[in-house]
């Protein structure tokens, strides 16, 4: 008869596992008597449903020690009784690793199972796990190393949804020499979970700190031509210290919005809803494509929708946010410097040569860019083409709503030589018309897209080609 003691974890208060211990006692190696360990199913909690199996046949007034132990001898142990994987976009990977570590016991196997292969997927070691044609595999574990890592990936693919899984894993030791037949002799599971949203609850910003730079420029910079003249004259701004985004707002962060404030409407009626983003042939139909293109910027917003998600966000967040006022959104696209192009002075071509495995290294979406994209790109696309602050996409993808009403001679209505602090836009009634957007769009040619040029448009207006982008004043 062998005598053993099995660790059982369970569920406890985050970051902490409780352990409860099992006696039992049975013939290991009575085929007739053998302990098959049945795999519960999703609801069950992994450790209740194994400490029930293994007390049916088991005698817990025998005085017994884990030295003695059958199911230690594997020396079974893990890690992290769970992963959570943190929130992210649909349709896209985040993992996580767990160490599992054995004894030496001779000719071991590790059986592991996971109960959601839709959601999570495993590499065990260096050998992917293919739950495609089954739900489980075996790996054999060597003797010379003692610990395997198991990698585990989650990829969300419903917005809103919380993901749960177990990793079963159980240990085995061959009885005969032929290794036909074996026996259980350790056990433990990894609880899974994860989420399907977006980057709202991290909405990543950039620390910009404030400084002095040229905006504009002078007549002879741009030729003369009177198509920049709302460009000229050159001033020096000063501008203080703020956050801005990493990337554009997606579809998806503003689905969140969306959501919210129009909770307890017929999501079927659109025509009721509040701060609806306009429905396009080219992108698709709001609410349906925020889940289709998550990580895509949001399009078809008027200036005032982009600062109801705004006020929204600072309630959320108790952080005050607002759009880029024009010199913010100009100081950021150039670095702080002369630049015409966020990621050169002088450059005017759309790609920068080729990366170790001779692919382009495209710049920046717009039309006839050879992008790759007929329309608008996920706003982590062209990281070459990034701001000297670090943001993408400054130039090209979609218009950026600004702060500040648009005066096509706002740039020369004071002393040139003066420095301009904190500006803000127009103040004159006159010009509140229009607003300012900036940076170009995939519909756009690369000219749209320097970093001084200057567009303005109704700020009712919902526009296929214009999202926006958002600030945190410090």
């Amino acid at each position: 008869m062998a005598r053993g003691r099995l660790a059982v974890r369970g569920a406890g208060e985050p970051g902490c596992a409780m352990r409860k211990h099992i006696n039992f006692k049975g013939n290991m190696t009575d085929r007739r008597s053998k302990i098959y360990c049945l795999l519960p199913v999703r609801l069950y909690r992994p450790a209740f449903f194994l400490a029930i199996t293994l007390l049916a046949g088991c005698n817990s007034d025998l005085p017994i020690t884990p030295e003695e132990s059958k199911f230690s001898a594997s020396g079974l142990s893990l890690s992290a009784p769970a992963v959570n994987f943190e929130p992210t976009f649909i349709g896209r990977s985040s993992s996580d690793t767990v160490s599992v570590e054995y004894g030496d016991t001779v000719d071991i196997v590790l059986h592991l199972h996971l109960s959601d292969t839709l959601h999570f997927t495993l590499v065990a070691g260096k050998v992917k796990t293919d739950f495609s044609s089954a739900d489980s595999t075996v790996v054999s574990l060597s003797k010379k190393v003692r610990q395997l890592t198991l990698t585990l990936t989650y990829k969300p693919q419903v917005a809103d949804q919380v993901d749960l899984a177990v990793l079963y894993l159980e240990t085995f030791r061959w009885t005969d020499s032929l290794k036909t037949d074996r026996e259980p002799v350790g056990v433990d599971s990894v609880r899974l979970a994860g989420v399907g949203l977006g980057y709202y609850l991290d909405l990543e910003t950039i620390f910009i700190p404030g400084g002095v730079f040229p905006m504009g420029q002078d007549s002879v910079a741009s030729g003369g031509s009177v198509a920049f003249h709302d460009e000229w004259n050159e001033h020096q701004v000063t501008v203080s210290d703020f956050f801005i985004g990493r990337y554009e707002v997606t579809n998806l962060q503003y689905y969140e919005f969306w959501k919210e404030v129009n909770s307890g409407a017929n999501p079927g009626d659109t025509t009721i809803l509040g701060h609806t983003p306009r429905d396009t042939s080219e992108i698709g139909k709001w609410p349906a494509v925020a889940l289709d293109k998550p990580n895509f910027p949001v399009i078809g917003v008027s200036w005032y929708d982009a600062m109801a998600f705004c006020d929204w966000l600072s309630l959320r967040t108790g952080e005050r946010y607002t759009l880029p006022t024009e010199a913010q959104w100009e100081y950021v696209a150039r670095g702080g410097q002369q630049r015409e192009f966020p990621w050169s002075v002088t450059d005017d071509s759309t790609q920068a040569g080729t990366d170790s495995a001779g692919a382009a290294l495209i710049l920046v979406n717009v039309r006839r860019g050879n992008d790759g994209y007929t329309f608008t790109a996920p706003v982590e696309a062209f990281p070459s083409g990034a701001s000297a602050f670090g943001p993408l996409n400054m130039a090209g993808n979609v218009w950026e709503w600004c702060f500040d009403w648009y005066d096509p001679d706002y740039y020369r209505s004071a002393d040139s030589s003066a420095v301009w602090v904190d500006p803000q836009g127009s103040t004159d009634p006159e010009h509140e018309i229009f607003k300012v957007i900036r940076g170009g769009s995939w519909l756009d040619d690369l000219v749209e897209a320097r970093c001084t040029n200057r567009s303005a448009i109704a700020p009712v207006n919902r526009e296929i080609n214009v999202g926006f982008r958002v600030v945190r004043l410090p």
